[in-house]
């Protein structure tokens, strides 16, 4: 019976890491996605000023 316990621990440290792991996939998929935002953002800002009336 004593075996037990720690078995549970081991398990509940193991599902503990899993719940706060983030996928490195979705590290990437964040980083690409705030870079395309970012350089859309400056691109637009860079134009500057437009007078869309001739």
């Amino acid at each position: 019976m004593a075996a037990r316990p720690a078995f549970d621990h081991k398990e509940a440290v193991r599902l503990a890491w899993k719940s706060r792991h983030i996928p490195f996939g979705a590290i990437v998929l964040g980083a690409l996605l705030l870079s395309g935002i970012l350089s859309m953002v400056f691109m637009v800002w860079g134009y500057g000023p437009v007078n869309p009336i001739p």
